[in-house]
Parts: structure tokens; sequence; C-alpha cells
């Protein structure tokens, strides 16, 4: 009789085991993920995200002068805003056909990156673990970029690479909408910094190409810290130009027509993983918070980093 109970609750438990669970919002019930609806509420379930390997240890820091409260995470130094829950409007009716429709999402409680993954950071994680230097992006004028560059952006590093940083400092990547939620607000902006164009009053707000060389101050990269005007509602800085930063996602073209109204976190499967933010070969139409795009995990570019996110305990 015993065995037969312990085969019947492997039987039941197994399809979680290889793929994992899912919340209902409403009554807490977990269920296998293949589900969509909680069967005693009817409610839409929402994935159970795994928690990371290392547990982070994070240090308050101060309130910012956007009034979001900060912390520094002891593994790898980054500086995490505390992003309240609510909903917040996500897509645009005006851009690319990916982006629309506009909808209404919610969010949970969660943490993100004040800036982008710095080369010093992402050198402690390689020289901690082992892993190699990304190849030099042979920017002209700025030789042995990884290493006479501390506070500038990690570049050319792929989706697995951004996801191994994180496993190693004990954080992960933000899903696409946390990442559009941090950059726009909820007040539907057009830009992090609001509505006014990126070079309004003669004020660089972003590290773009506004096709004029260098008139913002920089050729290539810039460190973190450089655009103060414009940062976002929450206080991240570079949401807009810089490095193009990779998403949790895969990435789906028409996915905001049915996603989830609570925690989206992309398709289930699919080829490319989703970008967000651009980088500085860009123009001012790229520089809008609902601008997506794509590429493949396994490869990164001259332009390609990431930022760091969290969910609480």
């Amino acid at each position: 009789m015993r065995k037969i109970l312990l085969l019947l609750v492997i039987f039941l438990l197994l399809p979680a085991l290889l793929f994992g669970l899912k919340k209902c919002p409403n009554c807490d019930k977990t269920w296998p993920d293949k589900q969509k609806y909680c069967e005693q509420c009817s409610a839409e379930l929402v994935k159970v995200k795994p928690k990371p390997k290392t547990k982070p240890k994070l240090t308050y820091l101060h309130t910012n002068e956007k009034g979001y409260k900060e912390y520094r995470n002891g593994k790898d130094g980054s500086i995490l805003i505390k992003i309240p829950a609510g909903e917040f409007t996500m897509g645009s009716n005006d851009g690319d056909d990916d982006e629309k429709p506009v909808h209404t999402v919610y969010l949970d409680e969660y943490y993100i990156c004040k800036y982008e993954v710095t080369n010093s950071q992402y050198n402690k994680f390689c020289d901690a673990t082992g892993r190699n230097y990304p190849d030099d992006p042979k920017f002209e004028g700025m030789s042995d970029y990884f290493t006479n560059y501390p506070d500038y952006p990690v570049v050319k590093v792929s989706w697995n690479d951004a996801v191994a940083y994180c496993r190693w400092a004990g954080l992960r990547l933000p899903t696409e909408a946390e990442w559009e939620k941090a950059a726009r607000g909820t007040d539907s902006r057009k830009y992090p910094w609001g509505n006014s164009k990126p070079d309004a009053g003669g004020t660089y707000r972003a590290n773009y190409d506004p096709g004029e060389d260098e008139v913002d101050g920089y050729k290539y990269t810039s460190p973190f810290g450089s655009f103060p005007d414009g940062i976002s509602p929450y206080g991240c800085y570079d949401m807009a130009g810089n490095v193009w930063e990779w998403c949790s996602d895969w990435y789906g073209e028409h996915y905001y027509r049915d996603s989830p109204e609570r925690n989206p976190e992309g398709p289930s499967s699919g080829k490319y993983r989703v970008i967000r933010g651009v980088s500085l070969c860009c123009k001012t139409m790229g520089l809008r918070c609902v601008t997506r795009d794509w590429f493949t995990p396994a490869h990164g570019w001259g332009y390609s980093g990431f930022r760091v996110s969290l969910s609480p305990e």
C-alpha cells in the first residue's frame, strides 16, 4: 500500500518537477506549468519564479531623488532600486507592430539596477568563476576597453553570459515588462525623462546618435551616471541609449495581443531573446520606452549589455 501511495505522489508531482509551477494570484494555490487557469477560482495563473542559486545580501543605502529606496547587493556591488507593485501602461499604438496594442499590466514589487552592469563588475565575475572576458570591442581610442574603463558598461556579452553573471551574483535579468515599467513609470511617458526631446534646451539626456558626431560628449559608450537629466521616474540611468540591455523573455512579435495581465514573462519558447533600451548608435525614435528588439541568446555584439533585477524574498 505504501508503495502505491509513493508512486501516486511521484506521478502527481512529476509534471511540476519537469515543467515548473504556476501560482494562482488569488488563492495562492500552485498548479502545473501547462495549466492556464486556477481550478478553484478560475483566475489566470502566473509562473512561479525560480529563486537564484546565491541568496543576495542587500544593504539599505538611502531614498533617492525620486523618492524610492536604494540597496546595495554585497556580491557584485549593484545598486538596486525597489519598484513598488502596481499597474502601468505597456506598449504603443503609434510605433512598430510588435509594440501594439497598448495594454495595462500589473507587476508585483521587484528590484532593478540603477545602472547597467559595468566592466569592473563583470571582470570581478570572470575572475571569480574563471569565465573568459568578452572580446575587446576595439573602439577607436579606447584600447583594452574591459580593463582600462572600469565604470563603462560591459559590452559584447550574450544573453547566456548575462544569465551566468546573474546566477553568480544571486540576481536575475528583468522581464520585459519590468524593464519597461522601470523606464516609463506609470504616466505613459514617451522617454524615461518625460516627453521632451532628448536634446531639449541644449541638454543631452542620453548617449545616442543625434546625427552629429559626439555632440553628447561621447563617441562610443559612456560611464554610468553621465546623463542625470535622463533618469527614469524611479531613478534608473541609461534606459535609453548607451547599450542594448538583455531581458529574460523570449521574443514574440505579437505577444502583446494575448499576454497575461499580471507579471507577464514572455512566450514559453522562442528563437530570440528580448533586448531593450537601444544603443548609442540609435536615433531619437529608438529612445522611446516602448521600443522592442531581439537577438540570438548565444551571441553578443559591440553594444550588447544588461542590467540586473531581483524578486523580493
